[in-house]
């Protein structure tokens, strides 16, 4: 859920590690920790209830039986899947909630890269047009918002800002609050630049080019690995039609 900019959990990263994980997933509720154990157990209950439900009503036996009348001993493959499928089912549920954390974790780090480029080309734009850093963070929120991953980032850190918080450990902790290596790069930048003197816009600048540039060799990757990724659901999904529609008449026939 969305936390509120004077919580300590938009501050601090907590130090734990289940709980540092959920912290970077956006689950950043007070419960969250809890929350998660409580949901895996449950999975692991339900699957244990029922896998033993399976076992004890012989429904895994009429299965295997069916199996083995299968000719050619094509059946005799998947009993063991079977057999060990009331073992199995409480594992497999159990990984739900780790399923889902890791799903919104990937999901909140695209967010977060789709956001930064245009906000690292407007804080660019605006300190060579002359804006101060905080006249033109305050632009930029105003600009992507702040219900979005990156913008509630950027007010918690405007916030410490105005707090009266050191800039240079405002960046830090924004960095460890988001743990993605291009943010991680742009405080770096910023903080070398607040401390040694560098000028602001060519910083900026810089970092906006760095990012244009691994976004297109990211872009041209994907393409390049894309007849690779292909190649699994030809075979599965129109090799066996292909083979149907040639071959099929031919056994029909034989």
């Amino acid at each position: 859920g969305v936390v509120s900019v004077g919580s300590s959990m938009t501050f601090g990263v907590p130090e734990n590690t289940i709980a540092r994980w959920l912290f970077l997933a956006g689950r950043r509720s007070p419960g969250a920790t809890m929350g998660f154990w409580l949901a895996t157990f449950g999975f692991v209950v339900l699957g244990s209830a029922i896998g033993a439900a399976l076992w004890l009503s012989g429904v895994l036996n009429g299965v295997v039986q069916d199996l083995e009348t299968i000719p050619g001993g094509v059946g005799q493959l998947f009993t063991p899947i079977v057999t060990v499928a009331p073992v199995l089912l409480p594992l497999v549920l159990g990984a739900i909630p780790t399923a889902r954390v890791r799903r919104a974790r990937r999901a909140r780090v695209k967010l977060l890269l789709r956001d930064l480029y245009p906000a690292l080309e407007l804080f660019a734009s605006l300190a060579q047009a002359g804006l101060a850093f905080d006249a033109a963070l305050a632009r930029v929120l105003t600009s992507i918002g702040s219900d979005r991953p990156l913008g509630r980032e950027l007010t918690a850190f405007q916030a410490e800002v105005m707090g009266g918080a050191q800039r240079s450990r405002c960046f830090r902790r924004l960095a460890r609050r988001v743990e993605v290596a291009q943010v991680s790069s742009f405080t770096s930048a910023l903080i070398r630049a607040h401390e040694v003197g560098i000028g602001l816009a060519a910083t900026l600048r810089r970092q906006a080019d760095d990012l244009r540039s691994e976004l297109r060799e990211r872009a041209l990757a994907r393409a390049q690995s894309l007849p690779a990724q292909l190649v699994f659901p030809l075979v599965i999904c129109f090799l066996p039609g292909i083979f149907v529609m040639s071959l099929g008449p031919a056994f029909y026939g034989f």
